[in-house]
């Protein structure tokens, strides 16, 4: 059985223990109640720890290495250039949204300072040039977005044998990332939300978890997290199993059941 539930309400949980033979209501031992959900598979993602602007050099701090592992063996690490032709002719392009960074002690988003050509650039801008590279080198292995303000870096294989990681790369500096820096992806995983709780007895057979608040963090809205109820049969001492799974919504209505008390 599936519900939908408002997020930031709190929630009772309520199970009737019915008799399959006699249809009556009746009473197992150590009632549980328990919540848990599904974690999907995941790439490695980096994200850079310096927010924008990013003043780059050409010649100097304009190469970025990242390498992208499907396993300890098979990976992809290819250098990206910077093309600063595209900053200077074509920068609009993009679609990124316009920002007024401009390299330091001038008045525009590329210079020549001390003989080289500079450009301070969003998060955005740098990601587009590096999704795109130049002479035929761009981001292989991976994908360049930008959230907030920061570079975020997340690799094409998915899975806990993969990895995304940091080359030597000297645009690094600039980022705040080092050589090395690295996340491994993961499988899908089991999280426990809730582990198993005892329940209050209410009355023959009728057992509830009061007052459960489905708060973001640690719940996500349109997640689907599943509900288990468990007991033992008094007599034979096997356990029984009741299921249930509910998705949180964004709503206007409260929510706040308390029906234990009815």
């Amino acid at each position: 059985m599936s519900f939908e539930y408002n997020i930031n309400t709190r929630k009772d949980f309520e199970i009737l223990w019915v008799d399959i033979n006699t249809h009556q209501l009746r009473d197992l031992n150590n009632v549980t109640f328990e919540v848990y959900h599904y974690q999907c598979a995941r790439p490695g993602v980096l994200v850079a720890p310096a927010k924008e602007p990013y003043v780059i050099t050409e010649g100097l701090t304009d190469i970025f290495d990242i390498g992208s592992f499907y396993n300890a063996t098979d990976f992809i690490d290819r250098d990206v250039t910077i093309d600063f032709s595209i900053i200077a002719n074509d920068l609009g392009s993009l679609g990124c949204p316009p920002n007024n960074y401009v390299v330091c002690s001038t008045n525009s988003k590329m210079a020549i300072v001390n003989g080289y050509k500079k450009a301070s650039l969003s998060a955005c801008e740098l990601a587009a040039l590096i999704n795109i590279g130049s002479n035929n080198e761009s981001a292989t292995g991976y994908t360049a977005t930008a959230k907030d303000g920061f570079l975020i870096l997340k690799g094409i294989f998915v899975g806990s044998t993969t990895r995304i990681q940091v080359g030597s790369g000297n645009m690094n500096p600039i980022l705040g990332l080092h050589t090395g820096d690295l996340d491994n992806g993961d499988d899908v995983k089991l999280v426990q939300d809730i582990y198993p709780s005892p329940m209050i007895r209410i009355s023959t057979g009728r057992y509830v978890c009061p007052g459960v608040l489905l708060s973001v963090p640690p719940y996500r809205l349109e997640e689907k997290y599943y509900v288990v109820y468990k007991g033992f049969d008094p007599v034979t001492l096997r356990p029984e199993l009741s299921e249930e799974d509910f998705i949180l919504i964004s709503g206007k209505n409260n929510d706040l059941i308390y029906s234990f008390g009815g």
